[in-house]
């Protein structure tokens, strides 16, 4: 162990035993978290192509996030306490990953031979408390390969960007204005499509990462025989809203802040009366590990449905005149299904107002899940169908599915093993799988 590794765990072990007086978190300052707690036709006639390929979603990729889902059954059972008791007053998520990476480039004298690459990128970001809300969330598949008889580089990609701000109506209750873009960009594309939308909905969402976090510190402490029996629905409660007040506590005690939240933490576990003997001891070092190195993906559960009118700021096709403005049905559905899987779904639907209604519509659905085998195995897969449908011509659908499995190697470093597949009327279906490093930003 290093020296400055030494003199570390020397003043997390000196938090234990105390602090010097003044202001602070703890349990005889405690902060006073502010504001009151949150409280908490299916579209019908699509076509026949569409309904086949929902249908082979359903089969390859949530048949198989259920098996997942089925093998973590049991890791809530005992607990005392559920994701979804989690509430707090101001929420936030935070979250980038690259579940997929990988680029193979080969010449042979001034040829070039072999040029394959593939990514996968998904960013969620989302702020809750009241009056205003805001979410950002962004999903994208790219990929390039150099055809072996045209010579020519092909490339391939699917991007979409969703922005959405909330006004809640009142203090208490969920209903809100809101206003949003969207904006999509494909291979096939002219040129970016961009769309506005201005309307009104219900819903709210929480984010109870900071549970999750407090459900790993209890399984550490129990099979360490740290504590005898699982902690009270109260005692996770409070570690947790402690562990979701770092940022409180970097601004009041600035580098040192550490001592005075791991301390908190440590008292209000001894409050359980749950600790075997007088010292929780090297407990300390496992709320360490779990609260700074291990990768524990975003946890936030709820739901939000919005309509409204929405309007076409940029074609995708130069030589096509922009619709009409037209109807919106927006629903988003978030929820962990166990402690160790985390399932987000969008659905988006507009049709425009003119003689075409309900027979010219868009059609856009995005599922990703996410099943943490263990504290250092995590499997992911990300869903995206999108349909077009124009009274003269058939539907356009575009699905794409990707499953990867992600290893753990050190701090933010994964090996991952992705495949992907790509299916669009008209064209012949893709397949690649991919073997590589990957990187978690933040």
């Amino acid at each position: 162990m290093t020296a400055k590794m030494g003199a570390k765990r020397e003043q997390l072990r000196r938090a234990t035993v105390g602090r010097p007086a003044g202001r602070g978190c703890g349990p005889a300052r405690s902060c006073t978290v502010r504001g009151p707690y949150l409280r908490k036709r299916a579209l019908t006639d699509l076509p026949r192509e569409l309904a086949g390929y929902v249908h082979f979603l359903l089969r390859v990729a949530l048949v198989r996030a259920a098996g997942f889902c089925l093998l973590t059954a049991s890791a809530a059972t005992g607990q005392n306490v559920s994701i979804t008791d989690y509430v707090v007053p101001v929420s936030r998520a935070h979250n980038l990953r690259v579940d997929a990476l990988s680029f193979n480039y080969a010449t042979e004298g001034d040829e070039t031979i072999v040029q394959n690459g593939n990514v996968t990128v998904v960013y969620k970001k989302f702020y809750e408390s009241l009056p205003y809300a805001y979410s950002v969330d962004a999903t994208g598949h790219g990929s390039i390969r150099k055809n072996i008889i045209s010579k020519e580089n092909e490339r391939d990609a699917v991007t979409h960007l969703k922005t959405n701000l909330k006004k809640y109506h009142r203090n208490e209750g969920s209903f809100f204005y809101s206003w949003g873009t969207e904006s999509d960009l494909d291979s096939g594309y002219d040129q970016p499509n961009i769309e506005m939308t201005l309307g009104f909905g219900h819903g709210r969402f929480i984010d109870a990462t900071a549970l999750r976090k407090a459900g790993r510190i209890e399984e550490f402490f129990l099979e360490e025989g740290i504590i005898g029996e699982h902690f009270s629905r109260e005692t996770m409660i409070e570690l947790a809203h402690i562990i979701d007040r770092e940022r409180e506590y970097k601004e009041q005690h600035g580098d040192r802040y550490e001592n005075y939240w791991f301390e908190d933490m440590l008292a209000e576990i001894r409050r359980s009366r749950r600790v075997l003997g007088e010292e929780i001891g090297f407990g300390l070092v496992r709320i360490q590990e779990v609260l700074t190195q291990e990768q524990i993906s975003k946890r936030f559960y709820g739901w939000d449905i919005t309509t409204g009118v929405q309007f076409q700021v940029l074609n995708p096709y130069k030589d096509t005149d922009r619709p009409p403005p037209g109807l919106l049905i927006n629903f988003r559905y978030s929820h962990p299904i166990s402690w160790s899987t985390q399932i987000n779904t969008d659905f988006h639907y507009d049709t425009p107002f003119s003689g075409a209604f309900g027979r010219d519509y868009n059609l856009r659905w995005n599922t990703d899940f996410i099943y943490e085998v263990t504290n250092r195995i995590r499997f992911t897969t990300l869903k995206t169908i999108r349909t077009q449908k124009r009274e003269d011509r058939q539907a356009e659908i575009i699905t794409h599915i990707a499953f990867a499995l992600s290893f753990y190697i050190e701090n933010k470093i994964n090996m991952t093993l992705s495949e992907s597949f790509r299916v669009a009327r008209g064209e012949k279906s893709r397949q690649s799988f991919n073997m590589g490093l990957s990187y978690r930003i933040f």
